[in-house]
């Protein structure tokens, strides 16, 4: 470390707790890393509540809550729309807003209508959008961090650069949460028997079939399924093998003879 650095860290607590913000894991989930950083925070600052809110994937105009400081996780609204008040024009402007009013906001909504709202949210609160390059992708609100007065300036320029900060490590944690959601079904799937993958996909296969539809417009569901099976077992077998027959009907365990019975049947290209 530079002397200028130390000596900065060492007179200027901003600095400080910024780099020790760049010195946590980012590996770690979106609640533990924020927790941790607003941990930082409030040994400078008197950081009583912070959230970190971001926009569903498929809906733009609704926030979930990532990460929570300050609360219990049941006292705070997990997901609620954005519509119109600070955050959607932290959002649209991607600059900070100011929420006087938590009334005017439709995310927290929910919270309002219960008793005793106000001992866990102060107003003011600051609004930050997070930016993925020059897409928002949600919102950090938090009590203001310097003398309550009518210019926030000071703060807006202190969390912009706390935003920008934690925006790569954050959206790290979001990628390794998906990832560590999808590893057990991957791993199922590795380890399952070939008779329950089976079980799994053709019930999916069932579940989507209306069964009066059915009944009425055709009678061969099982014959259908035996032999759709059959096609592809077949065709998939043939490309495994380089089209080569009698290593295919090896690798089925039937007879050269049935296998080319059934390419026919089934008109599967053999070249």
């Amino acid at each position: 470390m530079s002397t200028t650095l130390s000596a900065a860290l060492h007179i200027n607590p901003e600095i400080r707790s910024l780099y020790e913000i760049s010195l946590i894991p980012p590996s770690i989930g979106p609640q533990e890393y924020f927790q941790n950083v607003m941990t930082i925070l409030s040994r400078v600052f008197p950081v009583h509540y912070a959230a970190l809110l971001l926009k569903e994937s498929e809906k733009k105009d609704v926030f979930h809550l990532e990460a929570l400081f300050g609360m219990k996780r049941e006292d705070h609204p997990h997901q609620g729309p954005v519509g119109h008040g600070s955050m959607a024009e932290a959002i649209h402007s991607k600059k900070g807003a100011v929420i006087q009013k938590i009334l005017q906001e439709p995310f927290y909504e929910t919270l309002v209508k219960k008793s005793g709202y106000a001992d866990k949210i102060k107003p003011p609160l600051l609004c930050i959008p997070l930016l993925d390059g020059e897409n928002p992708m949600g919102v950090m609100t938090i009590n203001a961090l310097y003398e309550y007065r009518n210019d926030f300036t000071k703060d807006f320029h202190f969390l912009s650069i706390l935003g920008a900060l934690i925006c790569p490590a954050i959206q790290r944690g979001i990628h390794k949460k998906m990832e560590t959601k999808e590893k057990p079904q991957e791993a199922r799937l590795k380890t399952a028997s070939l008779e329950e993958i089976l079980e799994e996909r053709l019930t999916e296969l069932l579940n989507k079939i209306d069964p009066y539809v059915e009944s009425k417009s055709r009678t061969g569901l099982l014959a259908d399924l035996v032999g759709l099976v059959e096609k592809i077992l077949i065709k998939s077998a043939m490309e495994k093998m380089g089209h080569v027959q009698t290593a295919a009907a090896q690798l089925l365990g039937i007879n050269r003879n049935t296998l080319r019975t059934k390419l026919k049947e089934f008109k599967i290209k053999t070249r």
